[in-house]
Parts: C-alpha cells; sequence; structure tokens
C-alpha cells in the first residue's frame, strides 16, 4: 500500500486518539494538525497532503468543509463520527460531462431505503 500523508483537524479526545494511531499506522503519516478547519486553511498550503481528515463533533461541522473545498478542490476530505461510527468521503473535484454522463450518474445511485434521508 502507497503511504499516505494525513493532515487532522479536530480539538477533540477523539481527533487526539485518531492522530495517535494513524501514528502506528506503517502507510500514514500524519503531516499536521489543526484544531478548527479555519485554522487549518493556512497550514494546508505548506503541507500538502493526500487528504484531511476531519475528527470534530459538531454537527454543524460540514458547513466548515466549504474553504477547505474551494482553496484545495482536489483534497478529499474525510469526515469522520465517533457518535455514528461513519466515514464520510467529500471532494469538490470537477469533471468535464455532458448530459449523457450526468444521466448515467443518476441511474447508477444506489436505492435508498424510506427514511434513511434527509426528510424535513
Amino acid at each position: 500500500m502507497k503511504l499516505r500523508n494525513i493532515f487532522v483537524v479536530g480539538d477533540s479526545l477523539f481527533a487526539e486518539t485518531l492522530v495517535e494511531v494513524l501514528g502506528r499506522s506503517e502507510n500514514v503519516t500524519v503531516i499536521g494538525t489543526a484544531p478548527t478547519p479555519e485554522l487549518a486553511l493556512p497550514l494546508l498550503e505548506s503541507h500538502f497532503p493526500d487528504a484531511v481528515i476531519v475528527a470534530v463533533a459538531d454537527e454543524n461541522v460540514k458547513a466548515t468543509f466549504a474553504p477547505i473545498l474551494i482553496a484545495n478542490p482536489n483534497l478529499p476530505i474525510i469526515h469522520t463520527d465517533i457518535n455514528t461510527n461513519q466515514v464520510q468521503v467529500i471532494t469538490n473535484q470537477s469533471i468535464d460531462a455532458h448530459i449523457n454522463d450526468l444521466l448515467a450518474a443518476i441511474a447508477s445511485l444506489p436505492d435508498r431505503e424510506a427514511g434513511s434521508g434527509d426528510e424535513d
């Protein structure tokens, strides 16, 4: 497996533990940390990670991804949630596409279970 350089964002015990666990992996190097996405922005300009892991328990943290994605459009963000044991990969990559590509992407979406979305 290829060595991956990871930057971790978070100020919780979960984030600290995550840095420690990742540090023991042969395939991962934690090249930097920041307590918030806002403080991570200037550091990301000089660290060049393969991905950013956001380990923040705040429900509104997804809104803070935008500045990182805009400044680093090809940088994957991995959001970890200790409360749900889920990992979400967020990207902002653009590709040239035509309507047929959009229709094919829509057709390939997995079926959603009732009650699994963000219903109002």
